[in-house]
């Protein structure tokens, strides 16, 4: 599926949705008060484009944003690498981890802003906490899913645990790292959110929900405030999804190469004679039938169409087949090619 299609296919269940939306507001069996129609808490998300105050509120969540996410990156890969690359370090702190790992970011709200205070330095510490376990994970399943080849061939030249570490691992992790990164961007975002939409004070997108929802009629900044943050989200997604393309393009080109190689191996069966089944049987014992129909016998498999236990190298009664070599066992060789099975045709 190319971009075209993606983006087709993604315009469609968004228009599906905004009509969804649309016909419960305005078929009266939600009053709208409580649930206005799409079309006007998209006109009023539209209409908060050109508010300066609100910018201003989005600009600092953005902020806090990017630094929790950046302090959690910094914290998150060197300790990802050294827990992936040191089995001692990793199962000394994995009891750890794995306590802190599901503790809700969201309850230790009240905790941090009695240590830290209502601020940006709660809503980047929560973030951080946040933001750093997917990226961690990530680092550490990638470790474990470099190549041992490759790092055994620079052993072999002399290379050392670090030149190992930068020239393989650390590539071959780099993907897995920017998978958990954008995990963690959009973890990020609801939590800078949610502090701020729970502290009740101070500037962010948060607090402009969190002040539209004690106003009379409220509902649609509420609303656009939240049409807001998901645009925000899916902004954000698509600008790391295209960086993941531009960086990592060999990504892109196996998954393609690999469904193209599958394409081309179910046309080739489905065009030779005999049929995929005929490919497939083909090296497993079964019969393939050559360009004049002669039945041949694959590589591997037992006694051929003569009942010959030797059918694999073509049976004495096959026109054609060539007696294996006396020393080796193996089909003798003629023009450079081994007859498998018969004369090629």
């Amino acid at each position: 599926m190319n971009r075209r299609q993606e983006l087709t296919l993604g315009s469609l269940g968004a228009l599906l949705a905004f009509g969804a939306c649309e016909a419960v507001g305005r078929a009266g069996i939600v009053r709208r008060s409580y649930l206005p129609p799409a079309s006007e808490v998209l006109a009023r998300a539209v209409e908060l484009a050109g508010d300066h105050t609100f910018l201003d509120d989005v600009a600092v969540t953005l902020r806090a944003w990017a630094l929790g996410l950046a302090i959690a990156c910094a914290i998150a890969i060197p300790l990802g690498l050294l827990l992936g690359s040191v089995p001692v370090v990793d199962d000394a702190v994995r009891a750890v981890i794995e306590f802190l790992r599901p503790l809700p970011s969201v309850a230790l709200i009240p905790l941090v802003s009695l240590l830290l205070g209502a601020g940006t330095e709660t809503e980047v510490t929560l973030i951080t906490y946040a933001s750093i376990w997917p990226i961690l994970f990530n680092t550490v399943y990638g470790l474990g899913e470099t190549d041992p080849l490759a790092k055994d061939t620079l052993r072999a030249f002399g290379f050392g645990r670090l030149s190992i570490l930068l020239r393989v691992e650390l590539p071959a992790t780099a993907p897995f790292i920017v998978a958990g990164l954008r995990i963690s961007a959009a973890t990020a975002l609801v939590l800078a959110t949610a502090t701020e939409l729970l502290s009740g004070f101070g500037q962010g997108l948060g607090i402009f929900i969190a002040q539209a929802q004690l106003a009379t009629d409220g509902t649609r900044d509420v609303l656009a405030g939240v049409v807001w943050a998901g645009a925000l989200g899916l902004v954000i997604n698509g600008v790391l999804v295209r960086l993941e393309r531009l960086a990592f393009p060999w990504r892109a080109g196996a998954r393609g190469a690999q469904g193209a190689a599958r394409g081309e191996l179910s046309a080739a069966g489905a065009s030779a004679p005999g049929g995929l089944g005929a490919w497939k049987g083909f090296g497993r014992g079964g019969a393939r039938r050559d360009g004049h129909g002669v039945a041949r016998r694959g590589g591997s498999g037992g006694a051929g169409p003569t009942g010959s236990a030797a059918g694999s190298r073509g049976g004495p009664d096959e026109p054609g087949s060539v007696p294996p070599d006396s020393a080796t066992g193996r089909p003798a060789e003629r023009g450079g090619e081994v007859a498998d099975g018969g004369a090629s045709t």
